[in-house]
């Protein structure tokens, strides 16, 4: 039975808003039209005399019209992500166009006039390929920049049957549409062709069939755009060795093994049963505690956080998988904690704390199970050095003090930026050292790898610690905020992950317990006015947020506040939002920030944060530090 004459499709609703938004509010003349989302109150928020829901969540659980209404938000960010690979995307058009309209098949085809081609990249059963633009039905549609609407395809003169006796499939009846580009509405820059209306040999696409096609073309027209120069891609480059080559002096070249014969990082749920079977240690770290949240470096001693530092390895299935010589690892370890200086923050506590947490969350996560072992290996160790040989100042200040002119500081930290010619500098530094020390031979703990496994391992590491750099940071949000599940989140390519694990493990220091969050703030603050002081020695201007005296909590518990505030929170809460696993660390991180707003408001610790969850003031269950900041705002 037919089911897309009578359903209402997701295109059908998303365009009935919009229809009923751009009316005229004065009339049905169109003279006085206003933008879609202007004088739209009606179609937003009802009539004017409508009544408040009580219980709204409660309402849209059990409203079908608003649950049936979630398939059309899927559909649409689909469409609108910029992640969304061409293949994904060619196929929920293909979906929705054969439910709407009740048909067997549906083909995408992009227009490229300057080579004068049509290219079908999305079919039911036939593998992408090109044909002239003046070919078939789809090229007259393409040229003629109408729709045609054929009951009989054999009938008319522009049916190629071609297509027919390499498929095999018989088509009778046919919708072909343009699809205009927003930039040049005179212009098609591609065709959706469905074929054969269900219901019958003598079935035919009705007129309330195109009005729905023509909706999915105009709804699709603006991404539809965006996607052409990667169909170009996969359809030209896949048979063409020279095209290919082309490309690849143009695009990020990444080195790939075969993933389904390379050794895979442990799972989750083996690297907590090989925790749980690890023999008790006779030290005062055991194994299992490596992979909790609670976990604080602080109170360790290096040497022990040194001998720990294999122990993660083998969990995390690099050991064996890599061919590590433990000797070797030893000495390896011993340099990148010799590489470390003596900063408040940025010391091998800081970096064992980083080489935790990615561990914590390969421990937690199985979102990460795609990893290679080669590559979860790059991940650790960039984790292990992110930071090494950190001056304990800023990029910043390097750039700063590396300028030309009477002003000019002649020191190894400010030739850093000259080197790296301002880009990324302490980041390039680290990726610099870390290869370095790698490349030793007492320390060259990727001996054994293969050659193309070396080439990924030094990749690995390299885009790991570079996306430790702050100004990555808000592109890295953007992608994590971008998706509605743990699927989505998964199916990211690898370096992507590796990317997001680093940085979230080099931000976590907030989402830890009060203890050693508030430890780590106290040691940044330390570092931010060390340097403070040292540029306004030399004659610079520091950065507003490192100006602050170390004794005044109130201006560090805001400026700490505000790092919460406007860095952290849009990276935990969309991480745990997606992952019930990260939400103690959104937990930790919100609770922490009450700590630092008591700090702010009363210029001192006067309860944790944990303790401030329990307490309530006799005013009615508002926390002290709200009726404060009222009575202050009324003020």
């Amino acid at each position: 039975m037919g089911h897309g004459a009578s359903s209402k499709t997701g295109v059908d609703r998303v365009v009935s808003v919009v229809e009923r938004g751009s009316q005229s509010p004065g009339g049905s003349d169109g003279t006085h039209s206003a933008p879609v989302w202007s004088n739209n109150r009606s179609v937003l928020f009802g009539k004017k005399n409508s009544r408040p829901i009580k219980n709204w969540l409660s309402w849209v659980k059990g409203n079908a019209e608003i649950a049936s209404f979630r398939r059309t938000v899927d559909w649409l960010h689909v469409l609108a992500s910029p992640s969304t690979s061409l293949e994904t995307y060619v196929r929920t058009i293909i979906d929705e166009v054969m439910y709407a309209l009740d048909a067997d098949r549906c083909s995408v085809f992009f227009v490229n006039a300057v080579r004068e081609e049509v290219w079908c990249v999305g079919s039911v059963d036939l593998e992408p390929f090109s044909m002239p633009w003046d070919k078939g039905v789809v090229g007259a549609v393409a040229h003629g920049g109408q729709m045609l609407n054929l009951p009989d395809a054999h009938q008319h003169e522009s049916f190629d049957n071609s297509i027919e006796q390499i498929s095999g499939y018989v088509v009778k009846s046919l919708v072909s549409i343009p699809v205009k580009s927003v930039l040049s509405p005179e212009s098609t820059i591609g065709v959706i062709q469905v074929l054969n209306k269900r219901g019958g040999p003598t079935a035919a696409f009705s007129e309330e069939d195109e009005i729905k096609l023509q909706k999915v073309a105009m709804v699709v027209a603006d991404s539809f755009y965006r996607q052409r120069w990667t169909a170009l891609e996969h359809v030209l480059a896949e048979h063409d060795a020279e095209v290919q080559s082309v490309l690849e002096q143009h695009r990020e070249r990444v080195p790939t093994a075969n993933l389904e014969e390379s050794a895979k990082i442990a799972r989750s749920p083996e690297i907590m049963a090989s925790l749980t079977l690890s023999a008790p240690a006779a030290e005062p770290l055991p194994a299992l505690e490596l992979c909790k949240l609670e976990f604080n470096a602080l109170d360790y001693s290096s040497e022990l956080l040194v001998a720990e530092v294999p122990a993660i390895l083998q969990h995390a299935g690099c050991m064996q998988s890599c061919g590590i010589d433990s000797e070797c690892l030893y000495e390896w370890v011993q340099a990148v904690r010799n590489g470390y200086r003596q900063n408040p923050f940025h010391n091998f506590f800081h970096a064992f704390s980083v080489y935790q947490m990615c561990f914590f969350q390969l421990s937690n996560l199985d979102v990460f199970s795609s990893l290679s072992s080669t590559q979860a290996l790059g991940l650790l160790v960039a984790a292990l050095c992110h930071d090494i040989d950190h001056p304990g100042v800023s990029n910043s200040f390097l750039i700063k003090t590396s300028g030309y002119g009477k002003n000019w500081i002649p020191r190894t930290q400010g030739e850093l930026a000259m080197r790296y010619n301002d880009v990324a500098v302490l980041e390039n530094h680290h990726a610099s050292v870390t290869c370095q020390i790698l490349r030793r031979e007492e320390t060259a703990i990727a001996q054994s790898l293969s050659k193309i496994d070396k080439v990924i391992l030094r990749q690995s590491i390299i885009k790991c610690i570079l996306s430790t750099d702050m100004s990555q940071h808000m592109q890295i949000c953007r992608r994590v905020s971008s998706c509605t599940s743990v699927l989505e989140f998964q199916e990211k390519d690898q370096h992507s992950l590796m990317e997001f694990c680093i940085h979230a493990a080099d931000l976590s220091g907030q989402v830890l317990p009060w203890t050693a969050a508030s430890e780590w703030e106290y040691r940044i603050s330390q570092e931010f006015h060390a340097q403070a002081t040292l540029e306004i020695q030399e004659g610079h201007n520091p950065e507003p947020f490192m100006q602050f005296n170390l004794d005044d909590l109130h201006q560090r518990g805001k400026l700490q506040r505000d790092f919460i505030d406007f860095v952290l929170v849009p990276l935990w809460e969309p991480y745990g939002q997606l992952s019930p696993a990260m939400k103690p660390c959104l937990d930790n991180l919100i609770r922490n920030r009450q700590g630092y707003e008591n700090r702010r408001v009363y210029g001192c610790d006067q309860c944790s944060p944990e303790e401030q969850d329990n307490r309530q003031t006799s005013a009615g269950g508002v926390d002290l530090p709200t009726i404060v900041e009222r009575r202050d705002s009324e003020a």
